[in-house]
């Protein structure tokens, strides 16, 4: 029972400090992603003019240091999964740039700039998100 004991708080404090970590980022401007973020509008798809239903005009989003990605609809938190931030290439430049690569290995393409936050699929026919720094 002891020998038991101790492999479990073994196994919760090492749990516990790896989930306190916080991700790397792959330069410094990707840091400006950390925080909460309103949603304003998409724009993309087929005909160009939008019309996602990913957020609607109540979402605001939030990423957090320790790697969390969490989507809410006015104060009630709708989803929450692991992200991390590197570097990938993209459709429209072939160049590099920061990506939100959730665990499932799905990404997402972002550039800040001023106070906006542009989040973008990248494949062709994709939408492209814009939001305000909450």
């Amino acid at each position: 029972m002891k020998q038991f004991l101790i492999i479990f708080l073994s196994a919760s404090l090492l749990a516990m400090t790896s989930a306190c970590k916080k991700i790397s980022t792959p330069n410094e401007e990707s840091r400006e992603l950390f925080g909460s973020w309103e949603y304003e509008y998409d724009s993309g798809g087929f005909s160009g003019a939008g019309g996602s239903t990913k957020y609607n005009s109540d979402s605001w989003i939030e990423f957090t240091e320790r790697g969390f990605f969490k989507v809410y609809e006015g104060s009630n938190k709708e989803s929450q999964k692991k992200y991390r931030i590197k570097m990938k290439e993209s459709i429209y430049s072939s160049e590099e740039k920061p990506a939100i690569v959730y665990l499932n290995g799905d990404y997402e393409m972002f550039t800040i700039e001023d106070d906006k936050l542009y989040i973008s699929d990248n494949h062709y026919d994709g939408f492209t998100y814009t939001f305000s720094r909450k």
